[in-house]
């Protein structure tokens, strides 16, 4: 038997340690039975959303879907009337099921997900303008709401910006209430990043749930292992307070447009939200120039 121990970067023989991770095969799904996997996994409602992909896809395998096929179904959908952003959350979506099956090692070694060579169409630009007392409304009405971890929810949400992934996935382990930081070691950019919440939300978080266990879902569903998604929840909280139309992607929105105008750069708040600075920037590159003309004018003032 040949040695594989040893110190890092001494006396290891990665050669033989390949040899001991257990070759996992391919797991034949079709899309259809892909998606319901997928969305049983994660709970974000991607079932419903690619009902119509799974109406015109499911007997197929999941890895013979070729990008062409998709790009013609996204045209079709363009021609019947769907928007340029349905389209390209609906291809989102789908990418999302086929990086899940990667990270699960359901898919053939060395696959790639069709929906990468599928080009998304441009779209205009939400921008998304909350009164800073309607979210904090929000975030009052979420706390009376029966099941209490739902008011948690909406706190980290206002406070972290993140994605409703981002928080529903985490585990009792990945939260430090003292330090009021939650680590979330895989997200869309598929990059590590610290989320940072409020002392008031980590109080919040000691009263609701004390008890929280290390190896559990923070935000566990009926089933076990599984998030919960607060669809229902965030419908009927949303329309006490008078945002019915605010979507739980939209508090990203409205914590980006608060750091830029409390003067933090497009970088630095992209790092924050774990966002591309790019995309940051066509939205609410104007926030920042008109902290950059604050700075400024302060400057300006203080020289006088």
């Amino acid at each position: 038997m040949r040695n594989i121990t040893g110190q890092k970067g001494r006396g290891f023989d990665l050669a033989a340690a390949l040899e001991t991770v257990a070759e996992q095969p391919s797991v034949n799904l079709t899309l259809a039975e892909l998606v319901s996997a997928y969305s049983a996994a994660r709970c974000d409602g991607a079932d419903t959303r690619l009902r119509k992909w799974v109406a015109a896809f499911g007997t197929i395998s999941a890895w013979e879907l070729t990008p062409d096929k998709l790009q013609v179904a996204a045209q079709a959908m363009r021609e019947h009337g769907y928007t340029p952003s349905a389209v390209n959350r609906d291809l989102s979506a789908l990418g999302s099921a086929y990086r899940w099956a990667r990270e699960k090692r359901f898919a053939p070694r060395g696959f790639r997900s069709p929906t990468l060579d599928v080009p998304r169409y441009e779209e205009a630009i939400r921008r998304v303008e909350v009164p800073s007392e309607r979210i904090e409304r929000l975030r009052a009405i979420s706390l009376a709401y029966p099941d209490r971890r739902f008011g948690v929810f909406v706190s980290l949400l206002i406070d972290t910006g993140a994605r409703k992934s981002e928080l529903l996935d985490r585990y009792g382990r990945e939260f430090n209430v003292d330090r009021c930081e939650v680590l979330a070691p895989t997200t869309k950019t598929d990059k590590p990043r610290v989320l940072f919440f409020t002392s008031a939300t980590a109080d919040l978080m000691r009263r609701v749930m004390p008890n929280m266990r290390a190896e559990a879902l923070v935000f566990e569903g009926r089933v076990p292992g599984q998030p919960i998604s607060f669809r229902k929840a965030w419908a009927t909280c949303t329309v006490a307070a008078g945002l019915p139309d605010l979507h739980m992607h939209d508090v990203r929105h409205v914590a980006a447009a608060s750091l830029l105008r409390a003067g933090v750069t497009l970088p630095v708040a992209a790092q924050v939200l774990g966002h591309d600075p790019a995309v940051l920037a066509r939205r609410y590159g104007h926030l920042e120039t008109t902290a950059l003309r604050r700075a400024q004018e302060q400057a300006w003032n203080g020289r006088a």
